[in-house]
């Protein structure tokens, strides 16, 4: 819970380039905002997204805005995830550091989204 700081590289598998964001995140027990900047070249574009959170016994689901599951997170310090979206594949990777940092890495392979995605979070 709480404030967190991220920093986001997205490296572009369609064009080979690099996206790059920074923002800050805001959890609570029932949702996950992100606002930040995203670069891409000389472009920088205002971006955001959120999720809802809910607890499912040993787990938090994390559902989209429309309530659809995106992921189910655990309690463990390293975990895979998976997400299917049309024909794309989602495939994750959380890692707890501390109370205070977390990262993820996204591999997404499919004919409309081909990128590589690493976070940071730092708690504010």
């Amino acid at each position: 819970m709480g404030t967190w700081q991220v920093r986001r590289k997205i490296i572009d598998r369609f064009t080979a380039s690099i996206v790059t964001f920074e923002g800050e995140a805001f959890i609570t027990p029932a949702h996950f905002e992100e606002h930040g900047d995203t670069h891409h070249g000389s472009l920088a574009l205002r971006s955001s997204r959120t999720y809802r959170l809910r607890r499912e016994g040993d787990e938090v689901a994390v559902d989209f805005p429309d309530f659809r599951e995106f992921v189910r997170v655990g309690y463990a310090a390293s975990q895979r995830l998976e997400h299917r979206c049309g024909a794309d594949d989602y495939t994750g990777r959380l890692f707890f550091r501390s109370l205070n940092a977390w990262a993820e890495i996204w591999h997404v392979r499919g004919p409309r989204k081909p990128y590589l995605s690493l976070a940071h979070y730092q708690r504010s």
